[in-house]
C-alpha cells in the first residue's frame, strides 16, 4: 500500500504504526481550572537540559485544550507516567468534560515541589516541568517542558537507580488498544 499523505488523513496510520507510545498523563492548573489528561503523542526530546514533549491536538471546535491553555498561562505542567494499575483512571480522564479530571479518575492531586501544577499522587513517576517552548505543527501543538523536579516511587528503584522491570508501564496502541512493558528482549549494541 502506498498513498500521498496530503490526500488521506494520517491519524489512523500514525497512531496504528508508531506503537507502542508512552503516555504522558499531564496535570495542570490555571485559568482553565485544574486539569488532568492523557497524551500519547509524547516522548523525551533532550537529556541536557532534560526536555519532555507532548503534542495536544485541538478541541472539536478548533480551540485549545485546557492542558495547553493552562501550560501557556502558568508556564508549568507535570508529566505523570501511567502504570497498569492506573489504566482505568487514566482512560476516565480522557473525557471532554467540565468536571475535575482528578475526581473523574479517582486519583489524588498532590502539591508539586517546584511548579504550581499538582502531581498525581498515585503515579509511579512524575516530572515537574516549566514550559520551554510551544510549536504549532498544524493540528497539534508540540509542547516542550524542561524538567525541574523528578519523582519516582522507591519501589521502582534498585540500588538507587530506576529498574524498568519493576515499572509496569502502560503504552498506547491504536484505537482502544494498550500494552504493558512486561515482554522484554535484551540485545547488546555493537561498540
Amino acid at each position: 500500500m502506498e498513498f500521498d499523505p496530503e490526500t488521506e488523513s494520517m491519524y489512523r496510520w500514525l497512531s496504528g504504526a508508531v506503537v507502542p507510545r508512552p503516555i504522558a498523563w499531564v496535570s495542570t492548573d490555571g485559568p482553565a481550572g485544574r486539569n488532568l489528561a492523557p497524551y500519547s503523542f509524547f516522548n523525551v526530546m533532550c537529556v541536557a537540559p532534560p526536555i519532555l514533549a507532548f503534542a495536544p491536538g485541538k478541541q472539536r471546535d478548533g480551540s485549545q485544550k485546557d492542558t495547553l491553555r493552562n501550560a501557556r498561562e502558568t508556564g508549568s505542567f507535570v508529566v505523570n507516567l501511567v502504570s497498569m494499575d492506573l489504566a482505568e483512571a487514566m482512560v476516565a480522564t480522557a473525557a471532554t468534560t467540565d468536571e475535575d479530571e482528578f475526581d473523574l479518575g479517582g486519583v489524588t492531586a498532590t502539591p508539586s515541589s517546584e511548579v504550581d501544577a499538582p502531581r498525581v499522587a498515585e503515579a509511579p513517576v512524575s516530572f515537574e516541568c516549566r514550559l520551554h517552548e510551544t510549536l504549532e505543527l498544524g493540528s497539534n501543538t508540540a509542547t516542550l517542558g524542561r524538567v525541574v523536579r523528578f519523582h519516582a516511587d522507591e519501589a521502582l528503584l534498585t540500588e538507587g537507580k530506576m529498574n524498568t522491570e519493576k515499572f509496569d508501564a502502560l503504552g498506547r496502541l491504536a484505537a482502544d488498544g494498550y500494552c504493558t512493558t512486561r515482554d522484554r528482549l535484551t540485545l547488546e549494541r555493537p561498540d
